[in-house]
């Protein structure tokens, strides 16, 4: 048992759970322990995630969580055969959304001062590289199935629907290009410590935990655009507000350049959304699950316009000032 593994290796008793819709996770004490499990050992992905904590610890974030050494030294403990590894947090105070823009700016503020060089977690400069990995196999997949033809209302939705959301992936991928090549940049446009998707809940709910496996190393644009992102598909309808506040709150610490914005921009015009629901189908052999994501598809593709006004009026209601900005547009919006 995990509990007896922990115990014998940590000494520290499970006193009791807490719900996680991630990992698992335990009081002990006023410390909360969370367990990551790893299938594989990359010793330098590990070392990354271990350096990027300690030093927005001793940053003074206390909400980020520690590696717990085991009673051997070690890092990384076993139960049977599976591996894992133990992060503890000592601030247990609960975390509400608010003022989050504005937290999330500082934690970007601390971590574009991490001066070590980062590679297996470092995602900047890659934008361009992974999207067009990504628009590519799924070409593949789609050429395959225009010829197979589709065999139910998922492949049929998609066959018809992915020219226009791979014209929006190359979209998003020129205007990164033309952002990288025509914009300057800031101190802002540093380096920093991002999220592999941030959103809403990744700081709330019982805790606030700032866990090292949900991070990578990028331009804090990422941060911006996917809670933008995340926000829009949880108020569709309502979303401009919340989005106005965040901005508002994110900027509080320090304007943007013209470039962050533009990041910022490019991301959300790849189509990530329509792009997952697609994969996650054909990688997925759970019936019921496919006919989730069939419902999902057929949302995505039915509000397609909806997203359409969200890019169109994104720069707006954020109140960035494009033409000041110099912040190029996207004409067919």
């Amino acid at each position: 048992m995990l509990q007896e593994a922990i115990f014998n290796q940590y000494g520290i008793v499970l006193e009791r759970r807490e719900s996680s819709d991630r990992y698992q996770s335990f009081r002990s004490g006023e410390v909360l322990y969370t367990v990551i499990p790893l299938s594989t050992i990359d010793e330098e992905e590990l070392s990354e995630r271990l350096k990027l904590s300690q030093f927005m610890l001793k940053q003074g974030d206390s909400y980020v969580s520690e590696f717990i050494l085991s009673n051997q030294g070690s890092y990384i403990s076993a139960e049977g055969e599976n591996l894992f590894l133990l992060l503890g947090n000592r601030s247990l105070i609960e975390s509400r959304p608010v003022k989050l823009g504005r937290k999330l700016a500082k934690f970007h503020h601390r971590g574009r001062t991490f001066a070590e060089p980062i590679k297996k977690c470092n995602r900047i400069g890659n934008w361009k590289e992974m999207w067009e990995k990504r628009l590519d196999q799924l070409e593949n997949v789609w050429r395959d199935k225009l010829h197979s033809h589709p065999t139910n209302e998922f492949e049929k939705n998609f066959v018809d629907s992915f020219p226009y959301y791979m014209s929006l992936g190359e979209n998003a991928i020129q205007y990164l290009v033309d952002t990288e090549i025509d914009q300057e940049t800031t101190g802002m446009d540093a380096g920093t410590v991002c999220h592999e998707r941030f959103h809403n809940e990744l700081w709330t709910g019982s805790y606030c935990v700032k866990n090292p496996f949900d991070w990578v190393f990028d331009h804090g644009a990422r941060d911006i655009a996917e809670w933008s992102r995340q926000h829009y598909f949880s108020n569709v309808h309502t979303y401009q507000p919340g989005l106005n506040q965040f901005s508002t709150d994110y900027r509080s610490l320090g304007e943007l350049s013209a470039f962050s914005w533009s990041l910022t921009y490019a991301r959300l015009l790849f189509p990530v959304h329509y792009f997952e629901a697609v994969e996650e189908y054909y990688l997925n052999v759970s019936e019921t699950r496919k006919n989730s994501l069939e419902e999902h598809l057929n949302q995505i593709l039915v509000q397609s316009h909806y997203y359409e006004d969200f890019l169109k009026r994104y720069f707006e209601i954020s109140q960035v000032p494009v033409n000041k900005l110099k912040i190029a547009k996207v004409d067919w919006l």
